[in-house]
């Protein structure tokens, strides 16, 4: 019987070990014992002596295996490299420290390039030479050289330039699968992108904001301690200088990985509950600490912050209603005002909102039309362009009465029109097209027999 094991824990204590090995004080080999038996201070096999800079000796007749993925091995010497790479192209100082708090992801992340690559041999989904050497000199240009400028930038620090093609292969192989297997099954209906034609809308006058991302998946509640230190030593990384868009290439689970984690412009409300809260706090340039959402963990790097196009404000038409409450001897302003805020509060929506209204203002006008923003009170019209459409103003009261309104619809000036309908479908299929892409590397993992040996 072929029994299948996922070994979730990658252990990194023995790639930590050969490093050290290097240095004069701790040259002595150990003996040989499992990883998994010894923890942290565990070297499977008998250490050979590495280079400074933590790369394997020149010798590689002794070789030895990081990782198996179902038949594939990943050697150690490919690990060390990819960490090099990822060293270089980060800016993550050169040290067996800043090794240390590499490897893990580097080792994770070359596991999940097997599976993917294995997954699209399956299909027969290939990858040509001339595909991953467009690829090298798009990533040539990106760095402002030439294709024979960045072999030589690699070869100066032992980078060897068949581990960026290895990586690009990877990337390449994978893009294609999602795109031919899982694009054609997203259908997006018009009453989606009438849904966020309208959010655009509602949001006209708020804030929105350009970000870029890390991310990096849990895909079971035994991975939530590992993944949320991966992403806390990203977090210190960056924090100490190195670049954010070439560590979101070298590590993100995002598909916006390949663009060095650029998300583009959201709106306020468009990410998860604990995101936008985090992204609130934020001023242009500054990242978010990890932030856990249902799927992983994520850094937000706010790029850019601006005021959604909505024209003139004062061409801005909104449909309010309205719920009084008089100010009585019986029902002071203090009572009104919080009985005004609990019914905002409890009320979502303007049909709950108009039966609520018409219950207490009985004979009363309670539905106030469409009105322009510039033909009502100013301080008034401030409120009611940055309160969304579906939700109740705050409390406005003065000596004699407590008013709530609800905006019920908004209408922005033709320069405050929403982006084309394509663009918005596009959006929204882009973010599906991920969280499908996601979903199916999880199930690979869960199905693959996977050995980690260092």
């Amino acid at each position: 019987m072929n029994v299948k094991r996922v070994v979730r824990t990658l252990v990194v204590g023995a790639v930590v070990g050969f490093l050290i090995a290097a240095s004069p004080a701790a040259t002595a080999p150990r003996n040989a014992r499992s990883g998994a038996e010894t923890g942290a201070n565990a070297q499977g096999g008998n250490a050979q002596q590495a280079s400074p800079a933590g790369r394997p000796p020149a010798d590689s007749s002794m070789e030895r295996v990081a990782a198996v993925v179902n038949e594939d091995v990943i050697s150690l010497s490919d690990l060390l490299a990819r960490t090099q790479l990822a060293l270089v192209s980060s800016g993550i100082p050169d040290s067996v420290e800043g090794r240390q708090r590499l490897t893990q992801q580097v080792l994770r992340q070359l596991i999940d390039e097997r599976l993917q690559l294995q997954e699209a041999k399956r299909l027969n989904i290939t990858v040509g030479d001339e595909d991953v050497a467009q690829a090298v000199a798009r990533v040539a240009e990106q760095n402002r050289m030439t294709p024979e400028q960045l072999h030589k930038f690699f070869a100066e620090r032992r980078v060897p330039i068949t581990t960026l093609k290895a990586q690009a292969k990877a990337q390449l192989a994978w893009n294609k699968l999602v795109q031919r297997r899982l694009r054609p099954s997203i259908q997006i209906g018009e009453e989606e992108i009438d849904a966020a034609v309208q959010r655009v809308q509602a949001n006209a006058g708020k804030p929105e904001y350009l970000i870029a991302e890390i991310f990096l998946t849990v895909d079971t509640p035994d991975q939530d301690d590992e993944v949320r230190r991966a992403i806390e030593r990203l977090f210190d990384q960056i924090r100490q200088g190195a670049n954010f868009a070439a560590v979101a290439r070298q590590f993100s689970q995002s598909a916006t990985a390949a663009q060095g984690g650029d998300f583009g412009w959201v709106q306020q409300g468009q990410l998860s509950e604990d995101l936008d809260g985090a992204l609130r706090k934020l001023r242009p340039g500054e990242l978010s600490r990890p932030t856990r959402s249902p799927s992983g963990y994520h850094l937000l790097l706010l790029r850019e912050q601006r005021t959604v196009n909505a024209g003139n404000p004062a061409e801005m038409k909104v449909t309010l209603k309205q719920i009084l409450l008089p100010v009585t001897p019986a029902a002071g302003r203090a009572a009104q005002t919080a009985l005004a805020a609990q019914l905002g509060r409890e009320l979502s929506g303007c049909a709950a909102f108009d039966a609520k209204a018409r219950e207490i203002n009985r004979g009363g006008r309670t539905d106030l039309g469409t009105v322009r923003l510039g033909d009502i009170p100013p301080q008034l019209a401030q409120v009611v362009a940055s309160t969304p459409v579906g939700q109740a103003t705050p409390p406005l009261a003065d000596d004699k009465q407590v008013i709530v309104l609800m905006v019920c619809d908004r209408i922005l000036p033709p320069s405050g029109s929403a982006p084309p309908r394509e663009a918005i479908a596009n959006a929204i299929g882009g973010e599906r097209l991920d969280m499908l892409a996601r979903r199916y590397l999880r199930d690979l993992r869960r199905a693959a027999f996977v050995d980690v040996r260092v």
